[in-house]
């Protein structure tokens, strides 16, 4: 008796099977730790009308690499590097985080006013409350937007259901109360 052939896992059916708990519930907004390139608490909004997310960088330039930390060798893939700097802590006074890393390719993305974007998109561990995992993340100038990072769908799925009612459910509030202007705003 034949069998039918197994159908290759998709993204979705892979996340969904090394999840073991049911997703948890996220806010609308939480605290992400980007610990490869030492960034703790960056305020991030999870939007689930995004599909992939998007970080605020500033001073963003490609680099050659220079054969000392073996990016951009044959044995590495040959990928280029960027450098930027990703601004932390309140806007009245950023902390700059300078950050080197390899990029994983470019795509088009349609920025907030629906005009298209070409955008370097490079991975990184991210960790906020239960999530940790690696994800692609897009590099952009978000200046003038409330949050300088946006968790997309991609990052999400499979394990994290979003309260749009609520903000910061499994991460810690901000230290000090946030405008009463800006609490809805996006």
């Amino acid at each position: 008796m034949a069998t039918a052939p197994t159908p290759e896992p998709t993204q979705a059916s892979t996340t969904a099977s090394t999840t073991r708990h049911a997703p948890a519930v996220f806010g609308w907004r939480e605290h992400v730790d980007i610990p490869g390139w030492g960034i703790r608490r960056l305020r991030a909004k999870l939007d689930t009308g995004a599909r992939t997310s998007a970080l605020h960088v500033e001073d963003f330039e490609e680099i050659e690499p220079d054969g000392a930390t073996g990016w951009g060798s044959e044995e590495e893939g040959g990928l280029p590097l960027v450098r930027f700097h990703v601004l932390t802590g309140p806007r009245a006074a950023p902390r700059r985080m300078e950050v080197t890393t390899p990029v994983v390719g470019h795509t088009v993305i349609r920025d907030t006013r629906a005009r298209p974007e070409q955008r370097p998109i490079v991975r990184a561990r991210v960790i906020c409350g239960p999530l940790d995992r690696e994800i692609e993340i897009s590099l952009t100038d978000r200046t003038g937007m409330n949050f300088r990072l946006l968790l997309g769908r991609l990052a999400l799925e499979g394990a994290a259901l979003v309260d749009p009612a609520h903000g910061f459910r499994v991460t810690d509030p901000p230290r000090r109360p946030l405008r009463p202007d800006l609490e809805d705003r996006e």
